[in-house]
C-alpha cells in the first residue's frame, strides 16, 4: 500500500523554514575532492513535457552543467510508440508509469544495472511535481548519484495528493527536497533517507538577459501575465495620455513551441522595458488559506535590469529575502489611481533607470543559479564546487561595476542575441 503524503497527526512546518532532524548532517560523499568539488551528474527532464515556458529552467541546467563540469543524462522516451496517440500525452505516460507494468521513459546512454559508477551527487530540477512524477516510468533514475537532489519549483498539496507513488519515491531515493514555493510544508515527506527539505527559489541564469541602454529600452511598461482589469485599465489611461507603450499584448510569443526560441523572445522584450508588471501568485493550502508568494517573474524582471510594479506578496519570506532589494513599486490590482511613486518612475527615465539598476544587482549579487545551487549544496551538507565561486565572483564583479560603468560596455557578451527578427513584434 502506498503511504499517503498528508494526514491531520502530520507535523507542520512554517513555511521557509528548513527541516534537518538531529541525526545529523548527511555523510560526505567519500570520493570527493575538497579542493575541485563533488562530482555532479545532472539527470533533465526537459523533453518529457516540453512546454515553451520552461526555457529558464532549461538555461539553469546549462549552467549549472558548465558550471560544474557536471555529467549531463536526459530523460527520452521508451519507444516511438509513446509519441503516438493514446500514449503521446505526459497524464498517459504518468498513468502508465504508476501501474508498474510500463516504463514510457529512459536513460539516454544509460544501462540500468550495468554497474557504472555513480557520481557523488545527481540534481535534477523539475518544474512542478507533474513533471517529477515522470520519474515513475525512469527505470534506475537513482543510480547516478550516491547523494540525490531534487528540486521542484512549483509545489501543491493537491499536486501531491494526486501522486501519492512519487511521494514514496522520494521518501526512499531523495536526500535532500527543496521546492520554490513556499507553500505547502513538506516536512512530513521526511524519511531514514530524505532528512533535509528546504525552500529554495526558482533557478534562473541571471546572466541570459542582456545589457540594455536607456535607449534601447522603448517599451514603457511590459505585462506578460494575465490582465488584471484594474491595473490594465490605469496604465492603458496613462499610456494613452502621455503617449507612452504599454505592451500587454505578447503578441508572437504565445505561439511559439519551442522553449528556446520562447525564452529568447522574452527575455529580449524584457530588456528592452523600463518596468515589467510583477504580481503576486497565489496558492491554497488545505489547513492553512491562501498563500501569496513570488512567482518567477519577479526574478526575471530583476535580471532584465526593470523597475517592478505590480501587487506585491510584501508577507512572503521569498519577498524580503530576495525581492525587496530591487525596491518593487506597489501597484494593487483594484487601484483607482496610480501612485506617486509609479507616476515619478513612469514619467522620469532617470527614476526608473535607478530602479533598474538596483533590480539588477539584487540580481547578480542574490538571484543566479549559482546562489541557489550554493544554497542547495550548504542545506544537504555537502561540499562546494570551485566553479560555483568563481560564477559567484564573476557576477559580484559585474554588480560593483554597475553603476559605474557604460552600460554598452557591460557584460555585452552574456546576453542571448539581441536581433531584432529573433524578436518577432519586439521593435
Amino acid at each position: 500500500m502506498y503511504p499517503q503524503p498528508f494526514g491531520e497527526s502530520l507535523p507542520r512546518v512554517v513555511p521557509g523554514e528548513v527541516v534537518d532532524p538531529s541525526a545529523g548532517a548527511p555523510q560526505r560523499p567519500s570520493r570527493t575532492e575538497p579542493e575541485r568539488g563533488p562530482r555532479v551528474a545532472l539527470l533533465s527532464l526537459r523533453d518529457v513535457r516540453p512546454i515553451a515556458d520552461f526555457g529558464g529552467l532549461h538555461e539553469a541546467e546549462d549552467v549549472l552543467v558548465e558550471t560544474l563540469s557536471a555529467s549531463l543524462y536526459r530523460v527520452v522516451l521508451a519507444s516511438p510508440r509513446f509519441s503516438r496517440r493514446p500514449f503521446d500525452s505526459a497524464p498517459m505516460r504518468r498513468m502508465l508509469s504508476s501501474t508498474r507494468l510500463v516504463r514510457p521513459y529512459r536513460i539516454e546512454h544509460h544501462q540500468p544495472g550495468s554497474g557504472a559508477m555513480a557520481r557523488d551527487v545527481l540534481v535534477i530540477l523539475a518544474s512542478d511535481v507533474a513533471d517529477a512524477a515522470a520519474l515513475l516510468g525512469v527505470p534506475g533514475w537513482h543510480e547516478l548519484g550516491e547523494k540525490v537532489l531534487l528540486h521542484i519549483g512549483v509545489v501543491t498539496e493537491s499536486e501531491l495528493r494526486r501522486h501519492p507513488e512519487l511521494v514514496g519515491q522520494l521518501r526512499r531515493r531523495v536526500d535532500a527536497l527543496f521546492s520554490g514555493t513556499e507553500m505547502p510544508p513538506l516536512g512530513h515527506l521526511r524519511s531514514d533517507r530524505l532528512r533535509t527539505v528546504g525552500v529554495v527559489p526558482a533557478l534562473l541564469d541571471v546572466l541570459a538577459f542582456a545589457t540594455r541602454t536607456d535607449d534601447e529600452r522603448t517599451i514603457d511598461v511590459f505585462s506578460p501575465g494575465p490582465e488584471r482589469p484594474g491595473q490594465h485599465q490605469l496604465l492603458q489611461r496613462w499610456a494613452d495620455a502621455q503617449g507612452g507603450r504599454y505592451q500587454h499584448d505578447i503578441g508572437r510569443l504565445g505561439a511559439i513551441t519551442s522553449p528556446a526560441q520562447h525564452r529568447r523572445i522574452f527575455t529580449t522584450m524584457a530588456t528592452r522595458s523600463r518596468l515589467l508588471l510583477t504580481n503576486y501568485s497565489q496558492s491554497d493550502r488545505r489547513h492553512g488559506g491562501q498563500h501569496r508568494g513570488v512567482s518567477g517573474r519577479f526574478y526575471d524582471a530583476m535580471a532584465a535590469g526593470c523597475a517592478l510594479v505590480g501587487d506585491l506578496p510584501a508577507s512572503s519570506r521569498q519577498f524580503s529575502a530576495y525581492v525587496a532589494g530591487a525596491q518593487p513599486l506597489s501597484l494593487p490590482s483594484d487601484a483607482v489611481r496610480l501612485p506617486s511613486e509609479l507616476a515619478e518612475a513612469l514619467g522620469d527615465p532617470a527614476e526608473s533607470r535607478r530602479l533598474g539598476l538596483a533590480a539588477r544587482e539584487a540580481a547578480l549579487r542574490r538571484n543566479d543559479v549559482a546562489h541557489r545551487w550554493l544554497e542547495m549544496v550548504t542545506l544537504a551538507g555537502l561540499p562546494e564546487s570551485a566553479g560555483i565561486r568563481e560564477r559567484i565572483g564573476a557576477l559580484a564583479a559585474m554588480a560593483d561595476t554597475l553603476h559605474t560603468d557604460d552600460p554598452t560596455e557591460a557584460d555585452t557578451d552574456t546576453g542571448p542575441s539581441t536581433d531584432v527578427g529573433a524578436a518577432g513584434d519586439v521593435p
